[in-house]
């Protein structure tokens, strides 16, 4: 039984401490969940680097200074002292990394939703929790994808859906940077899909340019010493999943005018990544943060209406694309979860593994 902790002021700075011994009995409206399997990716590393400012760390609680990264996976009820949840049961969610996790439940719909005072002012998507049935999207067959990719693939679904809905901000190609990472990949594969999209523009680090390419997804991909080929001659739209300041205001140089929106996603750049934007030249850097957008959306279109367009795009993705795209990995313990977690700070695991670990 572990917890895995993160220094709040060093994400290369971890330790495992004990965690929750299994529990046969837990209080009226409690749960106790083995964490059965999660996802980790580059995404992980945007939670610890914007911990504080999105308040990431305030999802489950950790010792002074250090905090838990949480990640979508799935657990098992061990002990429910909730009606509706009997021991054995499965759900899709947000989970600290660790063996395992009490929370509060209040039950209802296709699953439930953590009631704990701590998490009243956090969004709405990050309390909720799916039964892992097919029923409500959760084929046993797709446990791994949606561990690893179906919150990335919600973003990019965004993303594409937003951009639509401004027409693209006017613009006739989309700039994708960090284009090898998951969320990139499922941004572009989205604004495929949809009519008469842009082009799309990946940037990336030079050893990653060609098997990105490889992919078919982008119509063209640029090493980022190369930005000064972007094209200037039409208007511009820039998602930075990367985070990087030093990228992002090379981008907004080159393109200038012809800049129509610059969208801050992520931080797969970790060490070098900024919410920052002030004066550079074009449209100022705005932050997407799709537990918003998701809402919005929802109250938009009616929530069974945004659920299933959201989960018609997923099932079509994750088997007819994703399986081009990522190869799915398992590893169990603290050592393995020490080890991948090291790999990616060190930005030194191949963007087509998906990582799937348990402790």
């Amino acid at each position: 039984m572990a917890d895995f902790l993160v220094h709040r002021d060093d994400p290369r700075t971890f330790r495992f401490d004990d965690g929750e011994a299994a529990a046969s009995d837990v209080a009226e409206g409690a749960v106790q969940f083995t964490v059965e399997r999660f996802g980790l990716t580059a995404n992980n590393l945007t939670y610890a680097v914007l911990g504080d400012a999105l308040h990431y760390w305030d999802f489950f609680p950790a010792p002074e200074g250090w905090g838990r990264i949480p990640a979508w996976g799935f657990g098992r009820a061990e002990a429910s002292g909730v009606e509706g949840i009997a021991v054995g049961d499965r759900f899709y969610g947000y989970w600290p990394m660790s063996t395992r996790v009490t929370l509060q439940v209040t039950a209802g719909g296709p699953g439930f939703v953590d009631s704990s005072p701590a998490r009243a002012a956090l969004p709405a998507v990050y309390n909720r929790y799916l039964r892992a049935v097919p029923a409500t999207g959760f084929p046993a067959a797709l446990d791994d994808a949606a561990a690893v990719v179906r919150p990335l693939f919600l973003t990019g679904w965004l993303i594409a859906d937003q951009l639509a809905g401004s027409a693209w901000h006017g613009a006739g190609t989309v700039v994708l940077a960090s284009a090898s990472s998951k969320t990139a990949l499922c941004t572009a594969a989205a604004i495929r899909e949809r009519d008469d999209p842009p082009s799309v523009i990946g940037l990336t680090s030079a050893g990653h340019v060609a098997s990105t390419a490889a992919l078919g997804l982008y119509d063209e991909v640029l090493p980022y010493d190369e930005v000064a080929a972007l094209p200037r001659d039409r208007g511009v739209v820039l998602v930075d999943m990367a985070g990087d300041p030093g990228i992002r205001a090379a981008v907004h140089e080159t393109t200038r005018e012809a800049l129509r929106a610059s969208i801050m996603v992520g931080a797969t750049h970790w060490e070098r990544a900024s919410l920052e934007g002030a004066d550079l030249p074009g449209p100022q850097p705005e932050m997407f943060f799709a537990p918003t957008v998701a809402q919005e959306r929802a109250a938009d279109l009616g929530e069974l209406p945004f659920a299933r367009r959201l989960g018609a795009a997923w099932a079509e993705f994750a088997t007819a694309r994703l399986p081009q795209l990522v190869r799915f990995e398992h590893a169990t313990g603290a050592d393995a979860l020490a080890g991948a977690y090291t790999a990616l700070l060190e930005g030194a695991v191949d963007p087509r593994r998906g990582l799937v670990l348990s402790l």
